[in-house]
């Protein structure tokens, strides 16, 4: 906010020569603020997954690029993003992370999918059942796709397909939010919401990525899988290949 001065009006002479004070310190325009698009991506570099709460966090010491272990010119750029940004920012990531605890205190997922700026991996939710998941290191689309599926906000879609026991899924979360938290349910038609996976993460320079997982084989090659965009603006799109 700038500053205003007021100054009292004694006589001419006094105004001559306050007239000829050059405090330029007083009228100095604040540095600009940045737009939350530019801030949320600094941010984003420092984002990072704790192990042991199964939580995004942001690192502040982190280390982006390999110049920062000397200069730490990355630090600097993100100590000058605005705290109307930050605290934006924060918010959109403990929504996240609120969404993340209730679903790991159900006990009900068979796996959570973490996507960082530059990186992504699966957390197993459940050691003990026959399901498995584990990231591919690039998108793959070597196979046939038997199903594609668009995640809305607040809108739950579904798509029957026919497949085998292994699979893939390739993910596309062009995702215009900071975060991003989806919820998709994969099973038969006996049991349609047999494993439930939850996607999450925030904004991407890499939107798609690819996993392979295998289900029990007690479902049966009639598969339904379900989905839906719990937070986040944008949609993500899961596909199957086999």
């Amino acid at each position: 906010m700038k500053k205003k001065i007021f100054l009292p009006i004694l006589s001419g002479a006094i105004l001559l020569l306050t007239g000829c004070v050059d405090d330029t310190s007083m009228f100095s325009e604040p540095e600009s603020i940045r737009s939350y698009e530019t801030d949320s991506q600094i941010m984003a570099q420092f984002v990072e997954i704790d192990m042991v709460s199964g939580a995004y966090v942001l690192n502040p010491d982190k280390k982006v690029t390999a110049t920062d272990h000397i200069f730490n010119l990355s630090r600097e750029e993100l100590m000058k993003v605005s705290q109307i940004n930050r605290d934006r920012f924060l918010n959109e990531m403990e929504a996240v992370n609120s969404q993340l605890s209730v679903m790991r205190r159900s006990g009900l997922t068979s796996a959570f999918i973490y996507s960082t700026l530059f990186t992504n991996m699966v957390i197993d939710g459940d050691d003990s059942d026959s399901f498995r998941m584990s990231k591919l290191p690039q998108e793959s689309f070597t196979r046939g796709t038997a199903a594609s599926l668009q995640l809305e906000y607040g809108k739950i879609n579904s798509v029957d397909f026919h497949s085998g026991a292994d699979m893939v899924m390739n993910i596309n979360a062009h995702s215009r939010s900071s975060f991003y938290f989806a919820q998709v349910t994969l099973g038969d038609r006996v049991d349609a919401d047999a494993e439930v996976i939850i996607i999450s993460g925030v904004k991407s320079l890499f939107p798609d990525r690819s996993y392979r997982f295998t289900v029990p084989a007690v479902l049966d090659s009639h598969k339904k899988i379900s989905g839906i965009t719990l937070l986040g603006n944008g949609n993500l799109t899961v596909s199957i290949s086999q």
